[in-house]
C-alpha cells in the first residue's frame, strides 16, 4: 500500500479526471444541441414579390394570432431599413399571390423587386443586417 500521501494524490487526480470527462462530455452535448438546432432551421420555397407592388426594403408575412409573428415583427423595426407588414387576416390575396406558405416569413426587398433574402421564423440579427445592407 502507498503512503497517505500519495492515495491522496491518487484520488485528487481521479477526481479532476472524472471532472474533465463530465465537462467534456457536457461541452459536446451542448455543442452538438447547438448544431442540430441551426441545421434545423425551418425552410420555405422562395416567394416571388415581383409585380405585387412592395415597396423596397423589408416586408414581413404575419398573422395576427402568431407569437412568433410578433416577436419577428419586433426584431425587423430594429433594422436600418423601411418595414412593411403583411398581415394574413388583413391582405389575404397577397401572401396567396407571393406564395407564402408560412409565416412568419421575412423578405428583404431590392429597389428592382428581386428578393435579397428570405427568412422564416424571428430573423437572426446578423443575416438581417447583412441582407439590408445589399439594399
Amino acid at each position: 500500500m502507498g503512503s497517505p500521501s500519495s492515495r491522496a494524490s491518487r484520488s485528487m487526480s481521479d477526481a479532476a479526471i472524472r471532472a474533465l470527462l463530465v465537462g467534456g462530455g457536457t461541452l459536446l452535448v451542448v455543442i452538438l444541441a447547438l448544431a442540430t438546432r441551426r441545421w434545423q432551421r425551418p425552410t420555405h420555397e422562395r416567394v416571388d414579390v415581383a409585380g405585387l407592388g412592395l415597396p423596397p426594403g423589408i416586408v414581413i408575412f404575419t398573422s395576427t394570432d402568431c407569437a412568433t409573428c410578433k416577436e419577428a415583427l419586433a426584431r425587423v423595426r430594429t433594422a436600418d431599413a423601411p418595414v412593411r407588414e403583411v398581415t394574413w387576416e388583413l391582405e389575404r390575396a397577397l401572401l396567396e399571390q407571393a406564395k407564402v406558405a408560412a409565416v412568419p416569413l421575412t423578405v428583404v426587398v431590392a429597389d428592382d423587386g428581386t428578393v435579397v433574402d428570405q427568412m422564416v421564423g424571428v430573423p437572426r440579427r446578423r443575416r438581417l443586417a447583412r441582407a439590408t445592407r445589399r439594399l
